[in-house]
């Protein structure tokens, strides 16, 4: 929090009529307010769980349920020995909620696939309409990468590649809200692979990588010719033959987000989730 700068009164919300709700829960709501709302910016420290305390009237231990609290929702990142930042990373409340929905609901990767392809066929489609220069050239750059995919060294440097790839191309629709959901779609469904396929090796994602790069070009193409058409027709055909993959493989045709390793591959898709400028 800048200096000077003093946290929200809860005085509004406990005046309210109806039922007195927790006190813990009001200062919740109006810290959760503070931050999405950035009058609380990203990267600012909130007061000491003292300073807290007598702002708000409270003990401190109900100011360090506050603070837990907040960080579970992904809005504060508390460093031990320094105290608690603003997070505000909306990419990654995005992937955290979305985490716990899939896992509570059991759902199938091909259920994520389904979502995936829907939501990747109306963001090439803008694309086309709304890729700048600049768009075009990085997604090309990033085809590049692809085609020397013999050199990368390692499976990371793969799966960072093909990540790359498919947010950028989704950038290039310009609209936020379906860039964040894309990408997390995206990293969850590279990081349940590469936990899934772990013992598979470079090799085979070097050969996986290169059978849908004829895919990736025929997308690229039709958005630097501005088509709309032949771009959803492209990515459609590319994300089906990721589906056809994903169904051929014994071990991850039947995985569901409740099962151990999606568990750990989700909760590694969320450290992870970065949105491009």
């Amino acid at each position: 929090m800048p200096v000077g700068r003093r946290p929200a009164a809860a005085t509004g919300i406990l005046a309210a009529p109806g039922p007195r709700p927790k006190r813990t829960d009001v200062i919740i709501e109006v810290l959760r307010e503070e931050i999405v709302s950035g009058r609380l910016p990203r990267g600012a420290r909130l007061p000491t769980e003292r300073e807290l305390a007598n702002h708000y009237g409270v003990s401190q231990p109900t100011v360090r349920e506050v603070i837990r609290a907040l960080d579970v929702m992904g809005l504060v990142d508390v460093r031990h020995g320094s105290g608690a930042y603003v997070r505000g990373d909306s990419a990654y409340l995005m992937a955290t909620a979305l985490q716990t929905m899939l896992q509570i609901e059991s759902v199938g990767i091909v259920d994520v696939l389904d979502v995936r392809e829907m939501l990747g066929r109306e963001s090439v489609r803008r694309a086309a309409m709304n890729a700048t220069v600049g768009d075009v050239a990085a997604c090309r750059e990033a085809l590049a990468r692809l085609d020397r995919v013999a050199d990368l060294p390692d499976v990371d440097s793969i799966i960072d590649a093909i990540s790359q790839f498919q947010r950028l191309l989704a950038a290039a629709a310009h609209n936020p809200l379906l860039l964040a959901l894309e990408t997390v779609l995206i990293n969850l469904l590279l990081q349940i692979q590469v936990k899934v396929l772990a013992r598979r090796g470079v090799k085979f994602w070097r050969e996986r990588s290169s059978g849908f790069q004829t895919d990736r070009v025929s997308i690229v193409d039709a958005v630097a010719d501005k088509d709309a058409n032949r771009a959803a027709a492209a990515i459609e055909t590319y994300l089906e033959r990721q589906r056809e993959a994903f169904l051929a493989d014994p071990d991850l045709s039947l995985m569901r987000f409740s099962d151990a390793k999606a568990i750990r591959a989700a909760a590694d898709a969320v450290s992870s989730v970065r949105i491009p400028d």
